[in-house]
């Protein structure tokens, strides 16, 4: 995205598109409007807080998802089917996935102090994939357990 630099002057105001150092209407000085390093500072840090907050859950998941239906020494188990571990896996990864992307953005606008539609874009579609693989794990955990309820029967 192209940076907007306004003129300090509040009688001039002038908004200019790209990276000007002097006012072409009034020659004073310029500011960049809409970059701030913040963004990139919050976008790294919630980035690298998703990267490694899913990859302790992955490190400490992974046995008992690997492994459905089996208890494990420390007493869990993952009751679900091989399909819904594997879903699962895949919604951790995508997560691990959306945080990278988010990561690298924060990089990008900290180093350049710009955002680009590139990353934009990426970030859109990470998330979109995101969001698809959040819909069939639910729908595959909703499936199985539909599958496992008991019926009820009533008798006199």
């Amino acid at each position: 995205m192209a940076a907007y630099n306004v003129c300090v002057d509040p009688k001039c105001a002038t908004l200019v598109e790209g990276k000007v150092d002097a006012c072409p209407k009034c020659g004073g000085r310029m500011r960049t409007v809409g970059e701030s390093p913040l963004r990139g500072i919050v976008l790294l840090l919630c980035g690298l807080i998703l990267v490694i907050g899913m990859g302790v859950i992955i490190i400490n998941m992974y046995p008992t998802l690997s492994n459905p239906g089996v208890r494990m020494p420390d007493g869990s188990s993952f009751t679900g089917s091989a399909e819904s571990a594997r879903m699962t896996l895949l919604l951790f990864y995508g997560v691990i996935a959306f945080g990278l992307v988010a990561t690298a953005n924060g990089i990008y606008m900290l180093v350049t102090k710009q955002q680009t539609k590139t990353f934009m874009f990426i970030s859109l579609g990470t998330a979109a994939v995101l969001l698809i693989i959040v819909f069939m794990t639910m729908g595959q955990l909703k499936s199985e357990e539909k599958a496992e309820e008991p019926r009820r029967v009533y008798g006199y």
